[in-house]
């Protein structure tokens, strides 16, 4: 009996050992198809072209997603990536056997978004930089900084910084990881092509600083479609601010779209692809009804005192 207990031991102590792991997380910068580099064309969906000579975001709040669901929060941890260095980010030793995902933010989430940068080691990531990621204490950080040159011939310059409590968002990415001996390495791809899904570079100035319109619309492209895992499944977004789920429908539609659930005294603001208003109003009934004649993808937006309920893309097809 001794003899079996011992074994038993034995072997729960090589299972804990097995489960503790060194867990890195690494992005793999992409153009399209092609790896990313500085000042190379690259092309939006709309058929716009475009280069890039400034790529800076914020990563926050991550989570690893594991063993049935269980959440482990890696503390205290903000990561600034440049998308001209190779990132490999060590987010500590974990009890983990089965990785199933990765939850993180795309911004710097609220309660630390307007403290003071210099209270911070300069090493920090949330310490003043040069060019700076900080747009004041009112705004807080930019959570993306995206500038480069576009239209004809790469001839304009283009600039969108974006920002805002109301635009910060949490995405998971199932993934289950590559085991390395006792490092597990999460992969992740991002095609920075996708942070300029439907937003149209043709025309017009290409400057974007603040919370709203095609800024918004940027933040929005990075929490739903920049990011894939190795694995190639996609992110799933969740703003911050979104509780209320408010019932759409239909999508795509020809035409007409109907918003229902608890809609009244709340703001409603529809963006098209190009970062245009639409359609801004206060609501006052349960059922909705919008019409929309132009074709192409919107994003409509749910507000109550300032605050980003909802937000979902719609696509009007013919």
């Amino acid at each position: 009996m001794k003899k079996y207990l011992f074994a038993l031991l034995i072997s729960l102590s090589a299972f804990c050992a097995q489960a503790q792991v060194d867990v890195y997380l690494n992005i793999n910068h992409q153009l399209g198809q092609n790896s990313f580099a500085f000042n190379t064309s690259a092309v939006n969906n709309l058929g716009n072209s475009f280069n890039v000579s400034r790529l800076q975001y914020y990563i926050a709040e991550l989570t690893l997603i594991h063993d049935g669901g269980q959440n482990t929060t890696v503390s205290n941890l903000w990561i600034l990536v440049d998308a001209g260095f190779l990132l490999s980010e060590a987010l500590g030793n974990h009890n983990i056997t089965n990785l199933e995902g990765i939850q993180l933010g795309i911004g710097v989430q609220s309660s630390y978004n307007h403290l003071d940068p210099s209270t911070y080691n300069m090493a920090h990531p949330l310490a003043p930089k040069s060019p700076s990621m900080h747009w004041g204490w009112t705004g807080g950080y930019r959570f993306i900084a995206f500038e480069g040159r576009t239209g004809s011939g790469l001839r304009q310059t283009y600039a969108f910084h974006g920002l805002g409590d109301v635009n910060y968002a949490k995405i998971t990415l199932p993934t289950q990881g590559t085991l390395n001996g006792t490092d597990l390495n999460i992969n992740l791809n991002a095609d920075y092509e996708r942070g300029f899904e439907n937003i149209d570079l043709s025309s017009g100035s290409n400057v974007f600083h603040g919370e709203t319109g095609k800024a918004a619309v940027m933040i929005s492209n990075f929490a739903n479609y920049v990011f894939t895992s190795s694995e190639g499944n996609s992110s799933i977004g969740l703003n911050e601010n979104q509780m209320v789920q408010i019932e759409l429908y239909p999508n795509p539609s020809k035409g007409t779209i109907s918003l229902r659930g608890d809609l009244s005294g709340k703001s409603l603001v529809i963006i098209d692809s190009r970062g245009k208003i639409f359609i801004s109003k206060v609501l006052s009934s349960p059922l909705e009804t919008i019409s929309i004649k132009t074709t192409g993808f919107y994003l409509v937006q749910l507000f109550e005192d300032s605050k980003l309920l909802q937000s979902e893309k719609v696509l009007i097809v013919q």
